[in-house]
């Protein structure tokens, strides 16, 4: 069963003697929108096109730029890695915060992408709901 504190303390409130009673707390995260994961598709595509980076670079870099990245030791070779390797992994918060991310590099690199505000609406929506 999958209850709130308050529903759990209003069943345990009428223990009967003898019963056993397990109760286990599970962390969970919401997970991106297919409002986000359409949009940095879309930006990875235009910066993929526009740098001449093929797109999973792209997405490399970005993610890296984003949530950093972490030494890995291959052999006898230290690699540096992104802490984040795949947006499938992030939360809707982190979606939020990595489109914002994306958003800046691209205009400070000057790149030319074309969001419509009907995308900005429903990205937006996605993030409220």
């Amino acid at each position: 069963m999958k209850w709130n504190a308050t529903k759990i303390i209003d069943y345990l409130n009428k223990w009967k003697e003898g019963q056993e009673y397990i109760c286990a707390k599970v962390e969970s995260k919401e997970w991106r929108t297919l409002s986000q994961n359409r949009t940095w598709y879309k930006l990875f595509n235009w910066i993929s096109t526009h740098l001449w980076y093929n797109v999973e670079e792209v997405k490399s870099f970005l993610l890296a730029g984003t949530f950093g990245t972490h030494k890995m030791k291959l052999n006898t070779e230290e690699i540096e890695v992104p802490n984040e390797s795949r947006t499938s992994s992030l939360s809707k918060e982190q979606g939020i915060f990595f489109i914002e991310t994306i958003l800046a590099f691209v205009k400070l690199k000057g790149i030319p992408i074309k969001v419509t505000s009907r995308e900005i609406d429903s990205l937006y929506e996605s993030f409220t709901n």
